[in-house]
């Protein structure tokens, strides 16, 4: 019969089994490496069908943002004139301070928790102390715990900070700790400390020590060796590191928002204030703009991987 086998039993006795029946996806599957691409294809778009949709959007020329008529580049350079009120993104004075903010965040925040990160890093890879562990648990837990929460307990630490200075020492700092550019920046900082940590503790589990030592054999000192042997060795790591919080920090919107207050305006956050009052081509610009720089930085690591891996 169709669809039918006929076997032997234990006893002689003649047996019937259907055959399996494979679904649509288990026979795509069943051509393993067809299979397999064909799964990356589709997650690919998936992810990636939006961008591409937002880059393209930026360039048409309908302002409702409703359909792609021919395309322009007034959304990214055209000024203010009579006839139309439109102002490109490197003419839009509220735009450009957002991004100076953002930038400015971004690479302070960087080279302090760089310099933070790097210290604790050698501490917990290279020492053994008594609550060596508590401060490892408690680094993972600030990657895996919830931006909100992060940003909620900032505002709230800074807000108790403040009060606290002004009730019992009768000094504040001038309002430092009020939501602003310095709570943003410190919070910022609190941040991407553990991500920095990660990924040069990761550099230093590679480390041969042994260079080191036959550095201290030929009679440099300690510092000299770190700066002329260990720093050189784990620059990569470092770069990457600081590349990661970097990129972290310029796009981060959550924690910025808690801690930001009325007066300090980041990028993020002035897309955030122009998408309330509708989608246009000119926060389609502002993300590609902010999606460019973002690769940039993902291109400038992947090649220097690549640079590390022929030097290796």
């Amino acid at each position: 019969m169709s669809g039918q086998a006929t076997v032997t039993g234990p006893q002689g006795m003649p047996v019937q089994r259907k055959r399996a029946r494979f679904s649509v996806w288990d026979r795509i599957m069943a051509l393993s490496d067809v299979g397999i691409a064909t799964w990356a294809v589709i997650t690919y778009i998936f992810l990636y069908l939006p961008v591409v949709v937002l880059v393209l959007f930026s360039f048409t020329s309908d302002q409702f943002n409703l359909k792609f008529t021919h395309p322009t580049l007034e959304w990214y350079r055209s000024q203010p004139q009579a006839s139309t009120k439109v102002i490109g993104v490197i003419h839009d004075p509220t735009i450009i301070k957002a991004f100076e903010t953002s930038i400015e965040i971004a690479i302070f925040s960087t080279i302090i928790a760089v310099i933070i990160g790097t210290l604790g890093s050698f501490a917990l890879e290279r020492f053994e102390f008594r609550t060596k562990n508590l401060w490892d648990g408690l680094n993972y837990t600030k990657i895996i715990i919830a931006e909100v929460v992060a940003g909620v307990s900032s505002l709230l630490f800074f807000v108790q900070l403040d009060k606290f200075l002004y009730d019992y020492l009768y000094f504040n700092f001038g309002g430092l700790f009020k939501p602003g550019f310095a709570d943003v920046l410190i919070a910022h900082v609190a941040w991407n400390i553990p991500f920095i940590v990660v990924i040069i503790r990761a550099r230093l589990k590679g480390f041969d020590r042994a260079i080191e030592e036959a550095g201290s054999d030929l009679g440099a000192r300690p510092t000299t060796v770190f700066f002329r042997v260990t720093l050189p060795v784990i620059f990569p790591g470092i770069l990457a590191a600081a590349l990661l919080s970097f990129t972290l920090s310029f796009d981060d919107f959550v924690t910025t928002y808690f801690t930001a207050g009325p007066t300090t305006v980041t990028l993020p956050l002035k897309i955030w204030s122009m998408v309330r009052m509708g989608i246009t081509p000119e926060i389609n610009a502002i993300s590609t703009f902010m999606m460019a720089l973002s690769m940039t930085i993902v291109i400038v690591l992947e090649l220097k991987a690549r640079i590390s891996e022929e030097i290796a």
